[in-house]
């Protein structure tokens, strides 16, 4: 072997040694690469499900929700009906009551509604039909004013009219039921719920 191809071998020899360092060096660079990006990888799918899980639980939590405030609404709507039954039922009654208890009520009211001066009392047509024969003077003796009874017949299927001067006062049991409708619900609320 020559000096030249002495000098040739350790330049070929010294390059495969560099590539070779090279090649080293390179595959450590490339495996911390993939390293990295594995945990970078690792990372964004752990941040995807944390993600994922937590808006299945926020749509979960809504969905359970919305359920809660159905049922709430379909109670309400089914004790509302049977409140609202019940104060038909009751208005019923009351005007199927024999005609000394339903008079006997009227009375009540005259006493509770009247005015302490001159009216007009008001009847619809089938309470008119079936007053009893000393109406007028059992309601001025109840009544905090006096009362005349008029003969035309209004147009309330139960309970009364008064009229003082351009005032009327509607006594008819729907009327009053719906002025006190808050109240009556209530008091029917608790006896059935409660």
């Amino acid at each position: 072997m020559t000096g030249l191809e002495k000098i040739v071998a350790q330049i070929k020899l010294d390059a495969e040694n560099t590539a070779e360092s090279i090649k080293a060096k390179s595959n450590v660079q490339c495996e911390k690469l993939i390293a990295d990006a594995q945990t970078e990888a690792d990372k964004v799918i752990k941040d995807g499900e944390i993600k994922a899980q937590k808006k299945y639980d926020d749509i979960l939590l809504r969905a359970d929700s919305a359920a809660e405030l159905e049922e709430r609404k379909i109670m309400l709507f089914a004790r509302q009906g049977i409140i609202s039954d019940m104060i038909s039922k009751a208005l019923e009654s009351i005007a199927n009551l024999p005609q000394d208890k339903y008079f006997e009520l009227v009375y009540k009211m005259i006493s509770k509604y009247s005015e302490n001066n001159e009216g007009v009392i008001s009847f619809g047509e089938n309470d008119l039909s079936r007053l009893p024969d000393d109406f007028e003077s059992r309601a001025n003796n109840v009544a905090q004013g006096s009362l005349k009874l008029s003969k035309n017949p209004v147009s309330i299927d139960n309970g009364f009219i008064l009229t003082y001067g351009s005032v009327d006062v509607n006594c008819s049991f729907k009327a009053l039921f719906s002025d006190n409708s808050e109240t009556i619900s209530d008091a029917v609320a608790k006896l059935l719920f409660l």
